[in-house]
């Protein structure tokens, strides 16, 4: 069945009883979720592929079902996910990941979660089922309403199952390091951004640049040529980095910095926006060409000052985040359109940060 009869029922039950609901998979996304809440509605009961057709390059599967089943199913056709969504160690859903819209490292050249998203499947605050888009790649029927759930973190209302766009696997892949600070990484890989590089994940922190080039075997074994550089054994790094398992990520590890009092920035810039003045280098990393920095520090001020001068936006990894008034009218106005109630709590209720 692709409508689950108990999260509907839930529901309809929390509308008349005046509750409102937390939804959640197996919880894998606790760093970016910290905040409670509400009463909790788990969907991990509801999985399962709906339809797959390799030659279609779309997939639909039910909320629950894990993302690994998902990446398994596609790698035995040569297919994946090219947004490479996080799969906290294997345990992430489906539902989990399309509304935390969270994308992995290959996001600038592979699109984002919402890019790959072509229909989804949602019980609104209502109690009323609704479909959106579908399992085409070309769907024009008015507004794409079905992208609205990537990134919403629930706040419109369940998220039953959801239909994604997939793409062949590339040939061949292979990962470089190189030995630099992050102002050399920082033009180096501008300049690879001019030319034809089969580039597809950026990773710079501690003074080495890691880089994953994908593509025909003949392109990839003639760039590594061209870049030389160390070419790894393994691309494990990735998944670590998707997974935010790499140490980096950790507020102590053997041997790290005192990141006492610190916490986790994600810093989203220009690609080649510059580097802010004094940072220690254990304490900052870019990602997406750097378009996505991570800056661990004390000082809020200054890192807010820093991303308000390169033209981005910055916010704490799992603490809430202050909306502007004009896209938060509209996202009020999308809000109540789906829970007029306000049975779903919403992201800022939650204490959740922007994703992608």
């Amino acid at each position: 069945m692709d409508i689950s009869p108990r999260l509907v029922d839930a529901v309809q039950t929390a509308q008349s009883e005046h509750i409102q609901l937390r939804t959640a998979g197996t919880g894998s996304k606790r760093q970016w979720l910290p905040g409670s809440g509400g009463q909790l509605l788990v969907t991990t009961e509801h999985v399962g592929i709906v339809a797959y057709d390799p030659a279609e390059l779309v997939i639909t599967a039910r909320c629950g079902t894990p993302v690994k089943e998902i990446v398994s199913v596609l790698a035995q056709h040569n297919q994946h996910l090219a947004f490479e969504p996080p799969q906290f160690f294997g345990s992430g859903t489906v539902g989990g990941m399309v509304a935390s819209g969270l994308s992995g490292p290959a996001r600038p050249w592979g699109g984002s979660t919402r890019d790959a998203v072509l229909g989804v499947k949602l019980c609104n605050g209502l109690g009323e089922v609704l479909n959106f888009g579908g399992r085409v790649m070309k769907n024009v029927a008015g507004y794409d309403v079905s992208r609205l759930a990537a990134g919403s973190w629930g706040a419109l209302g369940v998220l039953l199952e959801a239909s994604l766009r997939v793409q062949p696997m590339a040939q061949s892949t292979a990962t470089l390091s190189f030995e630099m600070d992050a102002a050399a990484a920082n033009e180096y890989c501008r300049n690879l951004a001019r030319s034809y590089t089969p580039l597809n994940a950026v990773w710079w922190n501690n003074n080495q640049l890691f880089l994953r080039l994908s593509g025909s075997a003949q392109a990839v074994e003639q760039k590594i040529s061209d870049l030389g550089g160390h070419r790894r054994l393994s691309d494990q790094i990735w998944r670590q980095i998707s997974d935010h398992d790499h140490k980096f990520f950790k507020a102590t590890y053997s041997g790290g910095p005192d990141r006492t009092g610190h916490k986790l920035w994600r810093v989203i810039t220009p690609p080649g926006a510059p580097l802010p003045e004094h940072y220690d280098v254990q304490n900052f990393a870019m990602e997406w060409a750097g378009g996505q920095r991570w800056w661990w520090h004390n000082d809020s001020a200054r890192v807010q000052a820093y991303a308000s001068e390169v033209g981005g936006w910055a916010h704490v990894k799992g603490e809430p985040q202050t909306v502007d008034e004009t896209p938060g009218k509209y996202m009020l106005a999308i809000k109540q359109a789906f829970d007029p109630h306000g049975l779903f709590l919403s992201p800022m209720e939650r204490g959740i940060t922007h994703a992608d």
